[in-house]
């Protein structure tokens, strides 16, 4: 379940692990946001300088949210370049506040390759879940959808998700009470 190279949670993670905060965060009427943060051009890292300068470049990413996030947020490593933060009680203002301070540590430092000094940049989209009408797959869905909007943005950049109301159903039920 970890990532050996990042020592983060791997995939297999990311569906058990958010339904259960999709239930805690139903239970108690916490908010819930999950951060989709995506490398920029890392393909070009790995061309250009080797593979295992771009190992570093992943573990020195990892340190730089790592600083930015409590310990209760879940990072997780998607695949290659692209990980995923699930933030327990955490609203979207906030999650887009946390991923704004992330993006800038991520890009204010510089790695060093054989006297070169190799910048970074992460895109990130935030989608958050409040008892909306969201599911899992739909929350992560919208999370990439945020981080494809980032990136259309020109990369290097944070965007957030659209807030999905509520059913009509339920939104009778609460107003006929």
């Amino acid at each position: 379940v970890t990532d050996d190279l990042t020592r983060l949670y791997n995939h297999r993670v990311l569906a058990p692990r958010l339904d259960e905060e999709v239930k805690r965060a139903e239970r108690y009427g916490t908010p819930l946001a999950l951060l989709m943060l995506d490398l920029d051009h890392f393909k070009r890292v790995n061309d250009i300088y080797g593979h295992p300068f771009g190992d570093e470049v992943l573990r020195a990413f990892v340190e730089r949210v790592r600083a930015e996030v409590r310990q209760t947020d879940i990072f997780i490593r998607r695949g290659g370049e692209e990980f995923l933060l699930v933030m327990p009680t955490t609203g979207g203002d906030e999650a887009m506040k946390v991923a704004e301070r992330i993006r800038e540590r991520v890009a204010g430092g510089r790695l060093d390759w054989h006297g070169e000094k190799v910048g970074i940049t992460v895109s990130v989209g935030v989608a958050s879940y409040g008892g909306d009408d969201r599911t899992l797959d739909a929350l992560v869905h919208d999370a990439d959808l945020a981080l494809y909007a980032a990136k259309k943005a020109g990369r290097n950049c944070v965007r957030a998700a659209p807030i999905r109301p509520r059913r009509s159903g339920e939104a009778h039920r609460e107003t006929s009470k």
